[in-house]
């Protein structure tokens, strides 16, 4: 059995909001969906939706994409929709926990590294995870588990990469470079003073944090 379009987003609506049309169209201006056009959705008997489309749905209501998969092959979409909502409970709870755990200061971990695996420019002052690092804390100010999610990362494997012990792939430095508003990274590992470098480059602040 296959369940539309219309009838996965009008149960989630009903389960997530029930009569409260006026929050749900406030919240869905958070994610510049105009209210026409989801309500409007919720008349489509189309079975799929673009990727991108179904991924900003489910978004909104904090549901990884791959959530709509769940509900688009449900057998008993009420009963579909009960478990997706108690294991996005789950999940948050278990993100809660994660986020409560104090991580030690990564710049004092990664002197305890000699070198970085990243580092092939004996001319460069900063490497990769010196930039990470400093992008967290001293710019967007998040925690360790936050950044984890921006990455799409578990929480173990960006704590290696920001205190050098694993080395970037090319789209999380693609990514760096976006935050910190240069495509050369060089603008910042060679730099004589990294905080100075930054902000001199970011004087305008810095762009919100994109998916990768």
């Amino acid at each position: 059995m296959s369940q539309t379009v219309g009838e996965i987003l009008t149960t989630l609506r009903q389960w997530i909001y029930q009569d409260d049309l006026d929050t749900f169209r406030a919240e869905l201006t958070l994610f510049d969906l105009p209210d026409w056009y989801y309500l409007n959705l919720e008349h489509s008997q189309a079975h799929r939706l673009k990727p991108e489309t179904e991924r900003l749905l489910m978004g909104f209501y904090g549901l990884p994409a791959s959530d709509f998969e769940r509900l688009r092959t449900a057998d008993d979409l009420s009963l579909a929709m009960e478990q997706v909502l108690t294991d996005s409970v789950l999940r948050h709870e278990a993100e809660l926990r994660l986020a409560m755990i104090k991580w030690p200061d990564s710049a004092q971990v990664a002197r305890r590294f000699h070198g970085h695996p990243d580092s092939t420019d004996p001319a460069a002052k900063y490497s990769y995870a010196d930039l990470l690092r400093f992008l967290r804390t001293a710019c967007l100010e998040r925690s360790v588990v936050e950044m984890a999610q921006l990455l799409d990362l578990p929480p173990l494997i960006y704590w290696q990469k920001e205190t050098g012990q694993s080395p970037f792939a090319p789209a999380q430095l693609d990514w760096l470079g976006a935050m910190l508003g240069t495509d050369d990274l060089k603008t910042y590992t060679h730099a004589t003073d990294l905080a100075t470098a930054v902000r001199n480059r970011n004087a305008g602040g810095f762009m919100t944090a994109p998916l990768i």
